[in-house]
């Protein structure tokens, strides 16, 4: 069997995408298929998993194939388009350039270079695999092959790790923990989430705290906006935006969460979504990209057209309905069957499979 390849502008740890690759690197060596990454950004705790982007294309050879995972716009997608060896390209998909205006022209501009270079990529590739049915869809407009629909391959027995004891006790005061997971960023629209928790605690003036969890870097100013928009509903006590934590304080975050509040305007995945039913926390939601489809048949989804005061009054009956809670319990289990270790690798094996044989 040939040598396969994985390539991505940046291996992050404890990113969807890093870790993604991450566990395809470990189901192909369970395979017995040599295989290696490249990357031109490699954070420290993953430095022993890649090989930096100039040093690894020495090492490609002809009979290669060459998997390569597509986010966002550099430089090299348009080498990895040039390639003459067997190719496949894994879509996570380029959030719009829209959501950035005023907030970030390093965004806007990384975002529009992105989506030229995917029209330029289409024709180039042997195999287009994509995380969800949406992703596939945009893949398909623009004239890629059929794109095999393969979840993100999420490392399940990362999230039985004992989460920070510390954020644990912190979040234990009897409080109602509404919890977002998720960069600050314009398509996440936390302001959102915000509005929502403001017509909750005013409305049903439940003891409750709002968790926004994920880094800002490089949305500053987005930041900047929210904070404001927070101390002139007079919640500053009241919501947490926790900045950058580690692996273990975003456990500690899920396990003593009540409920999981996302009104994203794009999503081409949405991990935390799977990570919320992992732990039991209901999920409410509006239904824009691939959140509903993710969810399933578990969950609350809200239509697009969002009101702040219909979502908290249903986000309330979701923390005081037990009987409904103890049901949503067992519709979360199973709609995790779908994103299973063993089922994504089979999907991913049988999309693999006629290229590495070759």
């Amino acid at each position: 069997m040939r040598k396969v390849w994985q390539f991505l502008p940046t291996f992050y740890f404890g990113d969807a995408i890093g870790n993604d690759c991450l566990a395809i690197s470990r189901f192909l060596t369970s395979k017995g298929i040599e295989n290696a990454i490249g990357a031109k950004v490699i954070h420290p705790k993953m430095e022993e998993y890649a090989s930096a982007f100039e040093e690894a294309r020495k090492q490609i050879k002809d009979e290669d194939l060459i998997i390569y995972h597509l986010s966002v716009g550099d430089e090299m997608n348009d080498w990895f388009s040039a390639l003459p060896n067997k190719k496949a390209v894994i879509y996570h998909n380029i959030t719009p350039y829209k959501f950035f205006k005023t907030y970030s022209a390093v965004h806007i501009a990384v975002t529009q270079q992105g989506r030229w270079q995917m029209k330029k990529m289409a024709d180039s590739v042997d195999l287009a695999i994509a995380d969800s049915e949406y992703n596939a869809g945009e893949l398909k407009k623009l004239g890629f092959p059929e794109a095999k629909v393969v979840p993100i391959l999420m490392p399940f027995d990362d999230y039985r790790q004992e989460p920070d004891e510390e954020t644990v006790k912190a979040m234990s005061d009897g409080k109602k923990n509404i919890l977002f997971v998720g960069r600050v960023a314009p398509n996440k629209c936390q302001e959102d989430i915000i509005a929502v928790f403001a017509e909750f605690k005013k409305k049903y003036n439940m003891d409750a705290r709002l968790v926004l969890a994920g880094s800002f870097g490089g949305m500053e100013q987005y930041k900047a906006r929210l904070d404001k928009y927070v101390e002139t509903l007079g919640l500053t006590d009241d919501v947490l935006f926790t900045g950058h934590i580690s692996f273990s304080q975003i456990l500690a975050y899920y396990k003593t969460a009540d409920a999981f509040l996302i009104m994203s305007e794009h999503e081409g995945f949405c991990v935390p979504v799977v990570e919320a039913f992992l732990f039991g926390v209901p999920v409410l939601a509006c239904d824009y990209g691939a959140i509903g489809e993710t969810m399933g048949d578990a969950g609350v989804l809200l239509s697009s057209q969002k009101e702040p005061a219909k979502a908290a009054s249903v986000l309330y009956e979701m923390l005081s309905d037990e009987t409904w809670r103890s049901e949503e319990k067992e519709r979360m289990k199973q709609a995790l069957t779908r994103f299973e270790t063993k089922a994504v690798e089979e999907k991913l094996w049988e999309a693999l499979l006629p290229f590495v044989q070759e």
